[in-house]
C-alpha cells in the first residue's frame, strides 16, 4: 500500500514539474501571455504605425494591450523632464524621445532608464548605423531602441536649375554651390537657399556634417572652432551675394519652397513626404543630392532629427514593453509599415525592401529613398549634451548677425562666451 502511495505521489510531482516547464505555451501554440497595459508616449505620425504594429503583435500575444498617448515633441520633453525630476512619477512605460535630447537625460537621470543592453538589445546593434547607436548609448550600454532617422540631402528645383543652365549632379563642394547660386540668381531671380530664421537648423546640419555637435566630449562648446567658422562664413557668403532667403518660421519656409522663391532646401529625408503632400503640383520638378563637401573628398552626410524608444525604470511592465518595442524596431515588416507611414527607418536590413528601390514618380521616377538609405552608414556621429538648447539659442543670435555682415569670428566668440556664462 505504501509503495503504491509513493508511486502516486511521484507521478503527481512529476506531472506538476513537467507542466511547469511547458507552461509557456498551450497545445503547441507559440502564443505568449502578457500582463498589464503598456503605455507609450509618441508624436502624431507615429501613433497609427504603433497601433497597427500592436494589432500584428497581438496575434501571437493575445493579452497584450497598448495605450498610445499622442503628444507633440515639446510636450513629451517637458513631461519627461518633470517626471524624471519627480523620481519617475507620472511617466509612462516608454516614450519616443528625440535623439538629440537622450544624452542629456542620461547624464542626470541614468537610473531612471532601463539598461537595454542588459535586456539583450546588444544582439541587434549590428542592424543599426553607428551614429544612431552612439546617440542612445552611454558608457557602452544602450538605453533606447533606435527608430526613425533624418539623413540629410539638398532638395533642389530641377526646373529652376535647368532654366539657369546648372547641373545639380556636378555640384561637389560648397564653392560649387555658391557659384551655381550666383548663376541661378542672375538667370531666374530665385534665391539659392532658404532657411528658418527662428531656428539654427541649417547651422546645426552643416556643423554635424563635419562631425561636431554644439559641445565636444569634454563639455566644451564648439562655437568658435574652425568648423563653426566654416559654417558661418558660408552663410555670410550666401547672404552677401543675395542667395540666402530668411523665412520667419516653418510655414513661411514651406511657402518659399512651394512658391519657387528658392532653388534649394536643406532637410532630412522626411521632406519627401512634405513636398508630396503639400506641393503635389510640383511633381517632376524636384530632385535631391547629398550635401556639398567643405573640401573635396570631405563628408557630404549629416542627420536632422530622428527619435528612439526609451523604457522607464519605474514601469511595472518592463518585460512586456521591451518585448513589444524590440519586435517593432527590429522587425522587417514593421519597419516597412513605418516607412509607408511617412517615417524613415534606421533599421538597416529594411533598406533591402523593394520600397527603397522603387522609383518615386514625384522625383522624376528616381529612387530617392535609396539615395538616403545609402547615406546612413556614412553619417558622422556627433556629441549631444544637456546644454544643447542653450547653445542653440546663442547660435540663432549669432546667425542673425553674421548674415547681416557681423564679423564671423567675433560673433562666434561672443556667442561662445554667452553659452559659457549661461551654463556655469
Amino acid at each position: 500500500m505504501m509503495k503504491k502511495l509513493f508511486s502516486l505521489v511521484f507521478i503527481l510531482i512529476f506531472s506538476l514539474v513537467f507542466s511547469g516547464c511547458s507552461g509557456g505555451s498551450s497545445s503547441g501554440s507559440n502564443k505568449e501571455k502578457t500582463g498589464g497595459e503598456v503605455t507609450i508616449w509618441a508624436t502624431n505620425i507615429n501613433v497609427p504605425v504603433l497601433k497597427k504594429a500592436a494589432e500584428e503583435y497581438k496575434k501571437d500575444h493575445p493579452d497584450f494591450q497598448l495605450n498610445v498617448v499622442e503628444m507633440a515633441n515639446d510636450d513629451i520633453r517637458s513631461k519627461v523632464i518633470t517626471g524624471l525630476q519627480a523620481g519617475g512619477q507620472g511617466l509612462p512605460d516608454a516614450a519616443l524621445l528625440v535623439d538629440d535630447g537622450i544624452q542629456g537625460y542620461l547624464d542626470k537621470f541614468e537610473e531612471s532608464f532601463v539598461n537595454l543592453s542588459d535586456k539583450g538589445f546588444d544582439d541587434h546593434a549590428k542592424d543599426f548605423p553607428k551614429y544612431k547607436l552612439d546617440s542612445v548609448t552611454k558608457d557602452g550600454k544602450i538605453y533606447a531602441m533606435p527608430f526613425d532617422a533624418g539623413p540629410v540631402g539638398v532638395f533642389y528645383r530641377k526646373d529652376i536649375f535647368e532654366k539657369a543652365g546648372v547641373d545639380g549632379t556636378k555640384i561637389e563642394n560648397w564653392d560649387d554651390f555658391l557659384a551655381a547660386g550666383k548663376k541661378i540668381k542672375e538667370k531666374t531671380g530665385a534665391a539659392m537657399l532658404s532657411y528658418d530664421t527662428n531656428d539654427s537648423t541649417v547651422y546645426t546640419i552643416l556643423l554635424s556634417q563635419q562631425g561636431l555637435g554644439y559641445f565636444d566630449e569634454n563639455g566644451n562648446t564648439t562655437l568658435g572652432s574652425a568648423e563653426s567658422i566654416k559654417v558661418s562664413t558660408l552663410l555670410q557668403d550666401l547672404a552677401k551675394n543675395d542667395l540666402l532667403l530668411g523665412t520667419p518660421g516653418w510655414n513661411a519656409w514651406v511657402a518659399s519652397l512651394s512658391e519657387g522663391k528658392t532653388a534649394t532646401a536643406i532637410a532630412g529625408a522626411w521632406l519627401i513626404g512634405t513636398l508630396q503632400q503639400q506641393m503635389p503640383d510640383l511633381a517632376g520638378k524636384w530632385d535631391v543630392m547629398m550635401l556639398p563637401a567643405f573640401e573635396n573628398g570631405g563628408s557630404r552626410y549629416a542627420n536632422q532629427g530622428g527619435s528612439s524608444f526609451a523604457i522607464f525604470s519605474q514601469s511595472k511592465n518592463i518585460d512586456e514593453t521591451y518585448k513589444f518595442l524590440e519586435y517593432f524596431t527590429t522587425n522587417f515588416e514593421m519597419q516597412e509599415l513605418a516607412m509607408e507611414g511617412g517615417l524613415f527607418p534606421s533599421y538597416l536590413p529594411v533598406y533591402e525592401s523593394e520600397l527603397f528601390s522603387k522609383p518615386v514618380q514625384y522625383f522624376n521616377n528616381q529612387p530617392v529613398w535609396k539615395v538616403f538609405a545609402d547615406a546612413m552608414d556614412k553619417i558622422p556621429s556627433v556629441q549631444y549634451s544637456e546644454n544643447d538648447a542653450v547653445a542653440r539659442d546663442e547660435v540663432i543670435k549669432s546667425q542673425a548677425g553674421v548674415v547681416n555682415g557681423t564679423d564671423v569670428k567675433d560673433s562666434l566668440e561672443k556667442a561662445k562666451n554667452r553659452v559659457e556664462n549661461r551654463i556655469k
